[in-house]
């Protein structure tokens, strides 16, 4: 039997974000990394399945783990989620980002227009 596909189990997993069901997330995650490699970059996930447990320090910690500068954006999430003010200056500094998601995904958190 083949192993489900990764953008099949990534739309899942969007999809049980989007319910709330968390524990369900977190083992299509570890599905994820079982069976293809390439998940454990998907940083996303594990941030967001904490972020929605009321963890966001342990989120934090997680991204804090990771290479420097990797996933600017979701740290800025954090620190909001947290309520420490630094977050509003990391989200500020990525409005200049060349990735469009994360200066509209930094423009949200901001609260700001987003571009078109």
């Amino acid at each position: 039997m083949n192993a489900p596909d990764l953008s099949e189990l990534t739309r899942a997993l969007v999809e049980k974000l989007r319910d709330d069901h968390l524990d369900e997330a977190d083992a299509l995650y570890q599905q994820m990394c079982e069976t293809h490699p390439a998940a454990h970059d998907m940083v996303v996930f594990p941030v967001l399945i904490a972020i929605q447990r009321g963890r966001s320090l342990d989120a934090l910690l997680h991204i804090n783990g990771l290479q420097a500068q990797r996933c600017p954006e979701l740290r800025a999430l954090c620190l909001q989620m947290l309520g420490d003010p630094s977050w509003h200056g990391e989200a500020s500094a990525l409005l200049d980002s060349p990735d469009p998601a994360i200066r509209k995904a930094m423009q949200q958190l901001l609260r700001q227009p987003t571009e078109g």
